[in-house]
């Protein structure tokens, strides 16, 4: 897998390519029905990828709200766990990061699946509490901090399930396709209406590129990269660090290039999505500092 190009950088790209194309590209006559020809594609182009744009915008939006709202809930199930007591604590410590783990091992796909089975572990391990502390205690729900963790996870819940739905709604190649088209036959009119004024040589070359970077802002809305990083993936990091296990980050990010240069040791994930786990601990120098398999272990 090539390292992903954001926008800027593939406009750059772009321009670079469109500079060389308008030197070494001939000019030809003016042609009244080229110029009726993108006068057509560009009004449809507009309105198609406005509407693309916007949709994967307000996706895009409500995503980042619902991971930074689950970031939260999971935080606050954590110090609640506290409160509860030190096994039970481990316990939410080690599945709390098992489940952020698969959702970075699944980063580019729907985690809610890879993910549903580490959930309703915490589920249980809650459920089996509950009643041990109702036989022997008998507390009401109101009265404990379970309770409220019972809340936070169904929140939770709330927000998988949001997050899960807006994840499939994506632009079909389909439309790709339509976009692509379009897109190319507006290149070729605008190059092909050029004159051996230097002006339009400019314009020529504006007009592409802008193109070009319309349709790789679109992309980075669908793929969740907008403006050159992941949606929401500090907030994530930042709650395993908050639990003690530390930030993890799978090949998938490397290959990205998607890994931030000023922090500290974190995980590697050795593995694919689906293979048994296996992390290794890098300091940022790339030497390894230990490989275990993945089962987090605290004091």
């Amino acid at each position: 897998m090539a390292k992903y190009i954001y926008s800027i950088g593939g406009g750059g790209i772009a321009l670079v390519v469109f500079v060389i194309t308008a030197f070494l590209t001939p000019v030809v006559n003016y042609n009244e029905e080229i110029k009726t020809m993108l006068t057509i594609n560009t009004f449809l182009f507009a309105i198609l990828a406005g509407f693309f744009i916007s949709r994967s915008n307000s996706r895009y939006d409500n995503i980042r709200e619902y991971l930074s709202t689950e970031d939260a809930l999971w935080l606050s199930v954590y110090e609640l766990s506290k409160t509860v007591g030190g096994n039970f604590q481990k316990k939410m410590r080690s599945l709390i990061d098992e489940y952020y783990v698969l959702c970075y091992d699944y980063e580019d796909q729907n985690y809610y699946k890879p993910t549903q089975k580490v959930f309703l572990q915490i589920y249980n391990i809650v459920n089996e509490l509950y009643k041990k502390t109702f036989k022997t205690k008998g507390k009401r729900p109101a009265d404990t901090s379970l309770s409220r963790i019972y809340v936070y996870l169904g929140g939770i819940e709330e927000v998988r399930n949001k997050t899960s739905v807006l994840l499939e709604e994506k632009v079909t190649n389909g439309k790709w396709v339509v976009l692509f088209l379009l897109s190319a036959i507006i290149i070729f009119s605008v190059y092909h209406l050029r004159t051996f004024a230097f002006y339009t040589q400019v314009i020529a070359v504006i007009l592409s590129t802008t193109l070009v970077l319309v349709l790789l802002i679109l992309r980075d809305l669908q793929n969740l990269r907008l403006g050159g990083e992941v949606i929401a993936s500090e907030s994530g990091q930042e709650v395993l660090e908050t639990i003690g296990t530390g930030r993890y980050y799978s090949q998938y990010h490397i290959i990205m290039g998607e890994i931030p240069e000023d922090i500290g040791p974190y995980r590697l994930g050795l593995h694919r999505p689906g293979e048994k786990q296996k992390i290794k601990w890098i300091r940022r120098d790339s030497d390894s500092i230990g490989t275990q398999r993945f089962k987090t272990e605290h004091s």
